[in-house]
């Protein structure tokens, strides 16, 4: 199925504007910027409260159910939540029911991986304690999902589903089929990614498993739902965390393309991309009524 209007006025935006040239530029990040304040969010009540230092909110629905998600939100480990951000996880807890707890985690140059992994996993064991969870991010916040998730130490302490929707899965971006793609990404510049994500991995090299999750382990990591975009330089390593872990025992992952997608596609008011933030509603939805049935 061919891109819809709205999706190619997005990307001819893109292009006209310039945007590639600017977003992410490393010189932005040599101080941390700050987080604006949450925006309006109709159907959720907002609650911010602090773990270990971290301010983190709380977005619960009119008619919670006893179930959780942890969303991590993206900006190549840099810029700060953005207003899509905001209206994904409030249509999230809406659609499923589920509370969402979103971190504002510490970002560059003032936080790198070392800093923001081990409280991540704490949150999100801290969150599970209270009810069955779910893990999401988009972007660097699906890298980082990703991470957490090979960290769980046990089955029982798996989500009850993982979404990554558009994650860097490689911070070396040395997949050849990167380079046939970057050129026609009308959004994201690989130089600039590729900056970033060294800092976000330093001291260690970008390959490192903690950072680099397709070199992590893939096995026991339970159901998750990958979302990438065709027009994404992110999506061949996506194609590969798919056949990699297609052999991986107690691993249940699908890969959901998106045909002419530019990176983050979901978290966009185009037809593509509220499509995709369905289906990413029906799953935690229908994963926590799963759960529900199994009597957890």
């Amino acid at each position: 199925m061919s891109p819809s209007l709205a999706s190619h006025a997005v990307v001819g935006l893109l292009r006209v504007t310039g945007v590639k040239k600017r977003q992410f530029k490393p010189s932005r990040f040599l101080a941390e910027v700050a987080n604006p304040a949450p925006p309006r969010l109709p159907g959720v009540t907002v609650r911010r409260e602090e773990f270990e230092g971290w301010t983190v909110y709380r977005l619960t629905p009119a008619n919670p159910v006893r179930h959780y998600a942890v969303y991590l939100h993206g900006g190549a480990w840099a810029a700060p939540i953005t207003t899509q951000h905001w209206r994904l996880a409030a249509r999230i807890a809406v659609g499923s029911g589920r509370e969402v707890v979103l971190p504002l985690y510490p970002r560059l140059p003032a936080a790198t991986h070392a800093d923001v992994l081990p409280v991540m996993l704490r949150l999100f064991q801290h969150v599970q304690e209270q009810g069955p969870t779910a893990l999401a991010g988009d972007s660097a916040g699906a890298t980082i999902a990703l991470s957490v998730l090979q960290a769980l130490a046990s089955r029982s302490q798996r989500p009850d589903v993982t979404v990554l929707i558009s994650p860097a899965l490689d911070l070396t971006f040395t997949n050849p089929k990167i380079a046939d793609i970057a050129p026609h990404d009308p959004l994201l510049n690989l130089e600039h990614i590729r900056v970033l994500a060294a800092r976000w991995a330093a001291p260690d090299d970008p390959s490192n498993p903690q950072t680099s999750p397709l070199n992590g382990r893939l096995d026991h990591l339970g159901l998750v739902h990958v979302y990438a975009g065709t027009r994404d330089v992110l999506f061949p390593d996506a194609v590969l965390l798919r056949d990699r872990a297609g052999t991986a025992t107690g691993t249940d992952l699908h890969l959901n393309i998106g045909e002419g997608m530019i990176h983050d596609w979901p978290i966009l008011p185009t037809p593509e991309g509220r499509r995709a933030a369905g289906d990413v509603i029906a799953l935690l939805r229908d994963a926590g009524d799963h759960s529900v049935g199994e009597g957890l």
